[in-house]
């Protein structure tokens, strides 16, 4: 492995991510939060995703990321590295039909440092929004 991560590689250490369900359960998913509301908005609306599918969304984050290649690295000083994840997230319920790209983006304090969720949010481009 080198560092700092690079756009198209794997993300570093992602079997060892950590605090996905901390960063699900206090932000993305949290419709109080002002800045996690919409996004736990966004997942209700767009995926039938909400607080109380949580152990879903987790695993789902946790496989996503040994799959999906980086898609951008950016030095954030004074914190580390923040890489950016997508990879498509299928809804459930009644939108169980309906798969759009989840965007994650994930800091490494240090290179030692596993991955630390940062954000996780439903970002559909155009034509990213499939009925299956």
């Amino acid at each position: 492995m080198h560092w700092p991560p690079r756009v198209g590689d794997l993300l570093p250490r992602g079997s060892e991510a950590v605090g996905i369900r901390k960063k699900l359960t206090r932000y993305s998913l949290e419709t109080a939060h002002s800045a996690g509301g919409p996004k736990a908005q966004g997942f209700a609306m767009m995926l039938g995703i909400t607080i109380e599918n949580i152990d879903y969304l987790e695993a789902e984050i946790r496989i996503g990321i040994l799959l999906a290649p980086v898609k951008a690295v950016q030095r954030d000083h004074p914190y580390g590295i923040k890489c950016l994840l997508d990879f498509p997230l299928r809804g459930l319920g009644n939108k169980a039909d309906r798969v759009v790209n989840l965007r994650t983006a994930w800091l490494f304090s240090t290179e030692e440092s596993p991955p630390r969720l940062v954000t996780a949010f439903p970002k559909p481009q155009t034509g990213e929004l499939w009925r299956l």
